[in-house]
């Protein structure tokens, strides 16, 4: 088993709650060849490597009840992401994993009840924003292309397929769910990986 190719590479980044996907490599390709040696390698040692059905990986909490204090800022901020694209009448998958991102331009601040929400879980300026988003990187869901320009990898698939959840209850009361985000095809479309535009 120690024959396994970036094992010490691939441990100390997802036992730090880093995501391995596409983007990371060549520790990416060593899992998804022998993805089995791997999940045996760390099961022995008390680890569950998980093989996400969009293809990154990543280790199972050691307790799934604990919620991390950073998850709720994560699910505000994605959330108003995914409804700023349903309200514009955009595909929600299509406009989150293909573009870039300007931190300056982002919707968070731009109506009152975005605000009201980040608030509630402490997230006050962009300045705040900035820590969120950098910890996003830390943990694989995000990568910057400068000093103000991101995009969302694939393992932020994560929280985005909740936040989806949430955007569609909240739509579905309001009574303009299908009307608002699209039909279901558009929605849920995979669009490939941004390159750096």
């Amino acid at each position: 088993m120690n024959d396994l190719p970036h094992l010490t590479t691939i441990f100390d980044r997802l036992k730090r709650g880093y995501h391995l996907g596409p983007d990371d490599e060549p520790e990416f390709s060593a899992l998804c060849g022998r993805s089995d040696d791997y999940a045996a390698y760390f099961s022995a040692i008390g680890l569950k490597l998980v093989r996400h059905e969009r293809e990154f990986f990543y280790f199972e909490p050691d307790n799934p009840e604990t919620v991390p204090d950073t998850l709720p800022r994560i699910a505000v901020f994605s959330y108003i992401m995914i409804d700023y694209a349903a309200n514009q009448g955009r595909p929600i998958e299509e406009f989150i994993f293909g573009q870039n991102f300007l931190v300056t331009a982002l919707p968070h601040f731009t109506l009152d009840r975005y605000t009201a929400l980040l608030r509630q879980v402490d997230v006050h300026d962009l300045a705040d924003l900035l820590t969120l988003l950098k910890h996003m990187e830390r943990i694989g869901w995000v990568s910057w292309l400068d000093e103000d320009v991101y995009r969302f990898l694939r393992p932020f698939h994560r929280v985005f397929s909740k936040c989806l959840e949430i955007v569609d209850a909240a739509h579905s009361q309001a009574g303009d769910g299908n009307r608002a985000r699209g039909s279901e095809d558009e929605r849920r479309r995979v669009a490939p990986p941004a390159t750096g535009k």
